[in-house]
């Protein structure tokens, strides 16, 4: 089997609990997405260099996941993140990715309705379309 975390070792750090969705949702130009991140970026940064940083500003559980070149300075951000609080009684779960869970989250319902639609224009295009005579059934009379 592979060992966890391959030859890199463990570089990709969950961290939740790290912001209210809601509060993300009432921000219309994304002002406090972006202050947070920096935050989250500078505190990182003084860890160790920082590969990429994800927010998944609708998940209900405040999901930020921070990518690291090196697995020790990983480790060090999750010893330094888990457990302190974050306001609003949050406390950061910090643990690395288990390189599976999708944090990303989906508004079924609204993507049903867009597919629905897509496929209705479709039909009536295809329903709009003029075949050629080779397509078209002949009667034999």
């Amino acid at each position: 089997g592979r060992i966890a975390g391959g030859i890199k070792g463990l570089r990709i750090v969950v961290l939740m609990n790290m912001f209210d969705p809601a509060d993300l949702k009432e921000d219309k130009d994304d002002e406090r997405l972006w202050k947070l991140e920096g935050e989250v970026r500078a505190e990182c940064e003084g860890i160790g260099a920082v590969e990429k940083i994800t927010v998944f500003s609708s998940h209900p559980a405040g999901v930020m996941i921070v990518k690291f070149t090196q697995p020790n300075a990983a480790s060090d951000a999750v010893n330094n993140f888990n457990g302190r609080a974050r306001g609003k009684g949050r406390r950061i779960e910090a643990s690395y990715w288990d390189g599976v869970t999708d944090y990303t989250c989906r508004d079924d319902e609204k993507e049903e309705k867009e597919t629905e639609k897509r496929l209705d224009e479709f039909g009536d295009w295809l329903e709009d379309q003029e075949l050629p005579e080779e397509f078209k059934l002949k009667v034999e009379e």
